[in-house]
């Protein structure tokens, strides 16, 4: 199920010059509904506002039913768009994130630490801002945010912190992966049991 909500002026960002698009995931299989709370948060609207985002999209699980109660009256005329899941995964979402020459500006991927996603955002050399979700048993999260925010690929955020990160990793010019045998590499592979041939297919195109 997709819920559209357009923006409080009733126009669509499509209708602007370009689009400059915040996507927005916390995975499929733990709720992370503080994250969707927090990017939701007027400190965290403005600051998407003022590096001039235009959309917002959200993936998020079953926190899809509390949207609308955590959705502020005043969204700064901006598109929002929602959803659970979406069973052909979340690439499509992704490359909207990506600069699109006169239609959209480079974006930003604001996502929970899992290795699987961002690996995905890494291979289409997307800007992120990554947060753990620290209601998970395991530090696994923590452990990777922090070594992609050492190696320039992300921005580390917690939840207090996200208004802050999201200005910072529009600073940063976004970095491509290419797997190799790295810090990171053993970490992601720890993570989700990645082998060679997984890993291989990161490498950009």
């Amino acid at each position: 199920m997709i819920h559209h909500v357009v923006n409080q002026h009733g126009a669509f960002a499509a209708e602007m010059k370009t689009k400059k698009v915040c996507f927005v995931t916390t995975g499929a299989t733990a709720e992370f509904r503080e994250l969707i709370q927090a990017v939701l948060s007027p400190d965290c609207l403005r600051a998407l506002k003022d590096e001039g985002f235009t959309t917002m999209n959200f993936q998020c699980g079953d926190t899809l039913k509390d949207f609308p109660s955590l959705m502020p009256h005043n969204i700064l005329g901006m598109e929002l768009n929602a959803f659970a899941f979406k069973k052909d995964g979340l690439n499509r979402d992704m490359r909207e994130c990506q600069a699109l020459e006169g239609q959209r500006e480079q974006g930003l991927i604001i996502l929970h630490a899992g290795a699987g996603t961002v690996m995905d955002a890494m291979r289409l050399g997307l800007s992120m801002v990554v947060v753990p979700n620290t209601s998970l048993l395991d530090n696994h999260q923590d452990e990777l945010a922090l070594e992609l925010d050492a190696q320039n690929y992300a921005t580390r955020s917690d939840i207090p912190g996200l208004a802050n990160a999201i200005r910072l990793a529009c600073l940063k010019q976004a970095r491509p992966w290419a797997p190799q045998k790295t810090v990171l590499k053993k970490i992601v592979d720890e993570t989700v049991g990645y082998n060679e041939d997984v890993s291989s297919r990161l490498v950009l195109d």
